[in-house]
């Protein structure tokens, strides 16, 4: 059962996970399974990946905040690297360890951080490129569904276009799908969210796997930076972990961890050597 604290508001941190691993003893989060079926779900459409646990929450829990982690993925709760905006200086988007530990969410953590805040995404990471540039130009991906996604957009929910616009147009993205968010938030990203998918779904033709996945990443750039400039509500961001002790061969997280020591994340040259990787494939399709 998630965890609730006494005297507090009820904050539930989910980490989804998707097979079966051994998984930390942390009492402060709740591990959820991606294809959790219950009595409103999802579980069934993988091309959703991570997205499943999430309208299983919406569906079935209430609290007064909702988080999402990944198994290989955390917010880091650090005071100290705690970015309020809109005017907080970032740090370096993530850093590398090998598995989570207990005493990085203790209940004193969370009590001290999130209630401050609407919403917490993770630190947005520079990527020296737009996000229409680099989506069209990652392995699995294409350039026409999002801007199916974008036309979609523009047709049911037109007030959210100037942020698409911000948010596609700019060469930083927010990643993995992960955030903190009080529940009116996140109520009101779900409806948003699954209703344009649902509509893309409905249209697209030939669907890629994973599609509405790696969507929904941008749909949440999209969402947080709308969110951040509405009246009255706070964001904030938090920087991520990715644990290396989880590593596969498509998550080389030890190997990165060598790499971003010449080269740390959101740097100008990380950015420098994305953008070379990007047109020499764009020269070579």
């Amino acid at each position: 059962m998630p965890t609730r604290f006494k005297d507090f508001p009820d904050v539930r941190l989910y980490v989804v996970y998707h097979k079966n691993l051994i998984l930390p003893e942390i009492p402060t989060l709740t591990f959820l399974r991606s294809d959790l079926y219950g009595k409103n779900h999802i579980a069934d459409k993988e091309d959703y990946c991570e997205l499943r646990a999430q309208y299983y929450v919406w569906k079935n829990q209430k609290s007064d905040y909702a988080g999402f982690f990944h198994y290989r993925r955390y917010l880091e709760l650090t005071e100290d690297k705690l970015v309020q905006l809109p005017n907080g200086k970032r740090p370096v988007p993530y850093r590398i360890q090998r598995f989570p530990q207990q005493k990085q969410y203790i209940e004193e953590k969370i009590r001290s951080i999130i209630p401050r805040f609407d919403a917490i995404a993770p630190v947005r990471e520079y990527t020296g490129v737009s996000v229409w540039k680099r989506y069209a130009a990652s392995l699995g991906q294409r350039g026409d569904d999002l801007k199916l996604v974008y036309d979609i957009i523009r047709e049911k929910y037109p007030d959210y276009l100037s942020a698409a616009d911000e948010y596609l147009n700019g060469k930083g993205e927010y990643y993995g799908n992960i955030f903190i968010m009080k529940w009116r938030c996140f109520d009101d990203y779900c409806q948003w969210l699954f209703s344009i998918l649902e509509e893309f779904d409905n249209r697209v033709q030939n669907p890629l796997p994973r599609t509405d996945g790696y969507l929904g990443e941008r749909l949440f750039g999209i969402y947080f930076t709308w969110l951040c400039r509405q009246p009255g509500i706070r964001c904030a961001e938090l920087p991520r972990i990715h644990f290396y002790g989880y590593d596969d061969t498509n998550h080389a997280f030890l190997r990165a961890k060598f790499v971003n020591f010449f080269l740390p994340p959101g740097s100008q040259g990380r950015a420098m050597l994305r953008s070379f990787t990007i047109k020499h494939l764009e020269d070579n399709t």
